[in-house]
């Protein structure tokens, strides 16, 4: 990511914050500031393993809490545990990557150095555990479901040694509302935000790449050949020649193929 994209994430990022109103919350944004918290990666290699990673996985955990309508009225969940648990849920990873590098072959099979980041967490007290211990050092206070919500993010996947699999389920059936913030976050590591894991997935099931149905869809959503602009349809789709057609053209000496919506759903070009 870009400085201006990290910088307008970080400014949704505290007008979130600060519209819980919460006692102290500008002390833990002005903590957070002076930290690597906006720049630093989710993980080193798994999602959002780049720069303003954690900041970006965050924001995507909050909106995808934000999705779960029925479940927020259900357990009846004020907006600001939302923006709350979903902003701080990973701020134990402040201040534990460092930038190295390691050699790669390039296309032309040239040895050549990358940048990567490392894991050199310097006080190690846990994963959803500190998370909650920076917020009260920060002097925001949580309520009981908001540290539940916290301290079992990353369910049965966590892997830290006071909980096993049956205090998680016990927490689970004792505060479900953590469910929300777990399925967000496992979402977004898994689905979202990992491109490698996508592209198996879609391989697996599928047959296809997904990253060359992102370039298609997420580049352009339209397209003019011959003068006339069509709308690109999803990689996934079914021609059916009436709806959606499939149009031959010419880019830069190569023959292409693409699937296009038919201007009057007729199965003609025009």
């Amino acid at each position: 990511m870009n400085d201006q994209e990290i910088f307008e994430n970080w400014e949704i990022f505290k007008d979130l914050l600060k519209s819980t109103n919460r006692e102290n919350i500008n002390s833990l944004i002005e903590w957070l500031d002076k930290s690597d918290f906006k720049f630093a990666p989710a993980s080193i290699k798994y999602h959002n393993s780049f720069r303003g990673g954690l900041l970006k996985h965050s924001l995507d955990v909050y909106y995808a809490m934000a999705d779960f309508t029925n479940f927020v009225k259900f357990f009846d969940l004020p907006q600001e545990t939302i923006i709350i648990t979903a902003l701080l849920h990973d701020i134990c990873k402040v201040n534990c990557y460092s930038v190295g590098s390691r050699n790669v072959k390039n296309e032309q099979g040239e040895w050549i150095q990358v940048p990567v980041y490392n894991w050199d967490e310097q006080e190690p007290l846990g994963h959803a555990s500190k998370s909650i211990m920076l917020i009260y050092e920060n002097g925001v206070q949580l309520t009981k479901i908001e540290r539940a919500m916290i301290l079992n993010h990353m369910g049965f996947s966590s892997l830290e040694s006071e909980r096993g699999a049956s205090q998680v389920s016990s927490l689970f059936s004792k505060c479900p509302q953590s469910l929300l913030l777990h399925w967000a976050d496992e979402a977004c590591t898994f689905i979202k935000e990992s491109q490698d894991l996508q592209n198996r997935f879609r391989q697996i099931f599928t047959g296809r790449n997904i990253t060359e149905s992102l370039n298609i869809n997420q580049q352009k959503s339209t397209i003019v050949i011959n003068g006339q602009e069509y709308k690109i349809a999803p990689v996934d789709s079914v021609v059916d020649d009436k709806e959606i057609i499939l149009l031959n053209y010419n880019e830069n000496g190569v023959n292409k193929t693409v699937k296009v919506y038919s201007p009057y759903k007729d199965g003609l070009p025009f």
